[in-house]
Parts: structure tokens; sequence; C-alpha cells
């Protein structure tokens, strides 16, 4: 059963990136300019003097300037001396001009007056509206990000407030995540999966003296002994991706781990994707439970790059699953946690499961995408992955275009960590100077950041690029880069985070989970890639008839 649908006209989020951008940019430049203040006027009181008696000087001069408008000296008498001097000083300006000149022809009539400007008229409905720079998140629409807001049962929502409610440290933006929100497949009710958050903190040593000195149980005793310091010091400066994790957890009778990080560390995540440790958790449903516009302006960036990304990777035809299956693998390319203590069907479990919530979260994006991507055809057919086909509205058939000029387009928007990795290798494939090769990419990143169109040359070079034959190698093995070190040495700090014992405790049951994954051969079968919308009906329908 076929139903052919028309695609949908949205902004392009080009604008979120480039806002984005300048958002993070000035807020870590306020950052530094506060702390250098702070600094100097706890340091230095001499400094603070001066600046209390230039500030009060500066409200002197207000003053003087604001009562000399409000009360002007009264007008002198007209027989008075000072009245004298000021005719004759207007007699002799008078008649060092030119006396022959009328004084009348100095005189502005109401006719010489230039009429008033006209009423500015409003567009009309079909006029090109010019794109508005947007250099504040206070600029952004109420209704920014509402796609990232993904509901949850409410009884879920009361033990995630209940165990927010317990911190007294401040926590600027905050989500959970994973099995223990949302459902998974291959999860019962019997399992009890942990609660998983996430905190983005402004201060994170000031963070940790406030949590330390409440919670110390959720500290090692040697992280104890070193103190706060020690510790935001080796989650910022040590290993890892600049995350530190308390695991094994327990608040109010709930199970639970937890992970902070700064927002500025966070943010830079989410638009360059320097580990994709926390980036690539927001790229699936997450709960937010305290939200924060910066955060929300630069993780809307960070979808739109899942997506584009994800349609780099996917052929000309695919299915609304394997879109979201592709995006959702992202952040585990290159993570060894995958071949040794995880679910090898974890990706296919999380978009099984949460097919609803994936649409809620790019649904919107796709139709930003209108020129490249179109829906061609919905597909009703249960499959043993995906039974419940008919309840969700069918599984929609998509296809998009594989022009080199489309293609280069959306590989030159590609996150800068992601876009360094692919340019370094064709910097050594083709043999190009690497100085040409990034003074074209600073072009680009000039180019972005104003709003303007690629220069030909750059438009070229990515329109090469992605016809490469070896284009989604290099993506694959640039993704797992990115992601395969941060991940490894988070591991070997979670060690020293958490101590041996408790680290045996939460690895234990995802080794044992591993195994009984390997050796169960009910796992089902990921859906197939459709060639053409006929087809990939036609084998849905055999898929059950071959299990049988």
């Amino acid at each position: 059963m076929l139903r052919l649908a028309t695609p949908a006209f949205n902004a392009t989020p080009a604008i979120w990136m480039n806002a984005a951008r300048s958002v993070h940019r000035s807020a870590v430049t306020s950052g530094l300019v506060a702390r250098q203040q702070l600094a100097s006027s706890s340091l230095y009181p001499a400094g603070r003097i001066a600046g209390l008696h230039s500030t009060r000087l500066v409200h002197l001069d207000t003053e003087r300037q604001t009562s000399a408008v409000q009360h002007p000296p009264p007008p002198a008498e007209s027989g008075s001396p000072l009245t004298k001097r000021r005719d004759a000083s207007a007699s002799r300006t008078s008649s060092s001009s030119s006396p022959s000149t009328p004084s009348n022809l100095f005189q502005h009539t109401d006719s010489s007056r230039p009429p008033p400007p006209d009423p500015l008229a409003p567009p009309s409905p079909d006029a090109r509206v010019p794109k508005r720079r947007i250099t504040s998140v206070n600029e952004l629409p109420k209704s920014f990000g509402r796609n990232q807001m993904i509901q949850i049962p409410e009884r879920i929502q009361h033990d995630l407030e209940d165990v927010m409610s317990t911190f007294k440290a401040p926590i600027r933006y905050a989500f959970a995540y994973g099995s223990g929100v949302f459902q998974q497949k291959g999860y019962t009710n019997e399992d009890k999966p942990l609660l998983d958050f996430v905190f983005a903190v402004s201060h994170p040593s000031h963070w940790h003296a406030i949590n330390m000195q409440q919670n110390p149980e959720h500290y090692s005793y040697t992280m104890r002994l070193l103190g706060s310091n020690a510790v935001a010091w080796m989650q910022e400066k040590g290993l890892g991706a600049e995350v530190w994790f308390n695991v094994d957890v327990e608040i109010n009778g709930k199970s639970l781990k937890y992970g902070v990080i700064s927002v500025d560390a966070l943010c830079r995540d989410l638009l360059d994707w320097e580990t994709l440790y926390i980036s690539g958790r927001t790229q699936k449903p997450v709960r937010i439970l305290h939200d924060d516009a910066r955060v929300r302006l630069a993780n809307q960036v960070n979808l739109a790059s899942a997506l584009r990304t994800a349609l780099l990777l996917l052929p000309e035809e695919f299915t609304e699953i394997e879109l979201f299956e592709e995006i959702a693998g992202l952040s585990y390319r290159g993570d060894f946690r995958m071949r040794v203590g995880e679910n090898p069907h974890k990706v296919r479990n999380i978009v099984a499961a949460q097919l609803p919530a994936f649409r809620s979260l790019y649904g919107g994006l796709l139709k930003s995408f209108w020129k490249s991507v179109h829906t061609i055809g919905e597909d009703f057919t249960p499959t043993a992955a995906y039974p419940f086909v008919e309840e969700i509205g069918g599984v929609r058939l998509m296809r998009q275009n594989l022009a080199a000029s489309v293609r280069g387009h959306t590989a030159s928007r590609l996150p800068i960590g992601l876009r360094n990795k692919v340019l370094g290798h064709y910097e050594r494939k083709w043999n190009l100077e690497g100085a040409l090769l990034r003074e074209r990419d600073q072009k680009l990143h000039d180019n972005e950041r104003e709003g303007l169109p690629l220069d030909l040359e750059s438009t070229k070079m990515w329109e090469r690029i992605v016809e490469d034959a070896e284009f989604k190698q290099v993506m694959d093995k640039s993704l797992s880069q990115i992601v395969a070190r941060p991940t490894f040495n988070q591991s070997l700090k979670g060690i020293l985070s958490a101590g041996p014992l408790k680290s045996l405790r939460y690895v234990g049951p995802k080794l044992r989970k591993k195994w009984l994954a390997s050796t169960t051969s009910s796992s089902p079968a990921p859906p197939p890639k459709p060639i053409s919308p006929p087809a990939a009906l036609a084998a849905d329908k055999a898929a059950p008839e071959k299990q049988q």
C-alpha cells in the first residue's frame, strides 16, 4: 500500500549555525572578562577603590548635566547689564555679515520646508524578506527548539524531578537519557535500568565543592582526599571528553549515574563535534530537565549536522528508519565499548522503541531540506523488527538528490571537527598543499559566519570530494577517529572517578547483557534497503515468509 506525500517548506538551519557560533563566542568572551574583573577587584583593593571613585565622578557629571537640562537659568531682566551686553553682541554679529543681504532671506518659510516623509507601507506577503542576523539568544522566538522537548510518562518525569531536587549545587542545563528514561527493546520491567543524567554547570570547581560537601559518598575515597579542585582539573584538563561521571549512585531509592560538564565545553562539542561524547547523546531523544537558551541553540545546530552527515552516508532512496538508525549510530562509530560491553543491537533497539520520538526530533528539520530530500510514499507492511508499522502511520520512503552540487553544499556545512578530518585525508591523497587547503577552509568559515555563499574555488573542491569513490569510507573513518580516543580515555578516567569496586559493579551487567545478546538468535534483522518503492514493498512482504 503506497501513499504519496508532498514536502513542506521550512526555514534553512544555516541561520542557527551562524547565530550559535556568534552567541558561543560572545558568551566565552564575556566570561573571561568577568573573571578578570573579579580577580582584579579581589586581589588589588586599590583598583577597586579607583573604580568606585571613577564611578562616583561619572554619577556627579550625570547629575550636573541632568540638573542643567531640567533647571535652566532664569531669563535676565530687560534693563539689566547682561541683557545690554547680549543685544550689543547680537548687533555686531549682524552688522559683520553682508549688509546688502535682506534679513528675510535667512528666514525659512513654511513653503521652503521639505514635505514630511510618507509612512512606511508593510511589505507584501510575497515579498522576499532578507535574513536577519541573530546575535543573542534573546532574539530567538519562544517556540525555537520545541522539537527537543520529548514527552515521557508522568511517573518517570516525577522520578527525574525527585532526583534533581536533591542537588544543592547550581545546574544551568540538565537532561536525562538512556533506557531508564526511554523504553528500549531488550529490556523488561524486572531489569530496572539506571537513570542517566548529564549536568551542564558554569564553574565545575565550584559545583564539585558544593556537591562534595553535600554528597561525599558519590566520589571515590581518593578524589575526596584530593578535593574539588583536583576533580575539576581531571574533568577539564585530564583524559576524556571534559566530563566527570559519578556512577553507581543511589538517591531516594533510585540507582543512577550523572555526568558533569561545563557549559562552554558542551557548546563546543555541540557545534564543532570535538569528541561527539555528549553531542552524540543529544542526537538521540533525551528529556530536558533544566533548559538553557544558549545550549538549546547549539543543540539545534548539532541536530542539523547529524542529519546532514546521515544524508551523505545514505543511498539515493531510503526509509526513515534507516535515516534514524544512521543518526543514532554516528556516535558509536569507533567506540570500543560496542565491541566489549554494549549490546551489538543497541542502535536498532533504540530506534525501534523510540521511532515517534525520533520523528518529533527530526521531523521539522527534514522539512528544511525540502529542496534535496522528498517523501515519495509510505509503507504499511509490518516487519519482524517493526511489527507496529500501522500504529505509527506507516514508514516513510524518501529520496534525496545525489547531484554533486547538492551533496557538495551539504558536505561544506559539516561541523568543523568532522570537516577537518575529511579535508586532511584528501590533502594527503591528492598531494594538495596544506596551506592552500586551509586557506580555502578559512574562506569557508568567514563566508559561513557572514552568511555569504561559498566562492567558486571552494564549491568545486567539495563537489570533487563528494564524487570520490572513497568518500563514504572517509566519512566513516573520520567519525571513528573523532569518537575512539575520547571514549577510551573517558573509560580510563571512570576507573579513577568511581574506584575499582564501583567500576566492576557498573561494567558487570553490561558484559552479561552483551554475552546474552551475542548468544541468542532472536534478535531482529535490519529492515531491507529499498531500491525503489515497489521493490521495497515486495521485499518487506517477503521478509516474514523467509523467517517462517
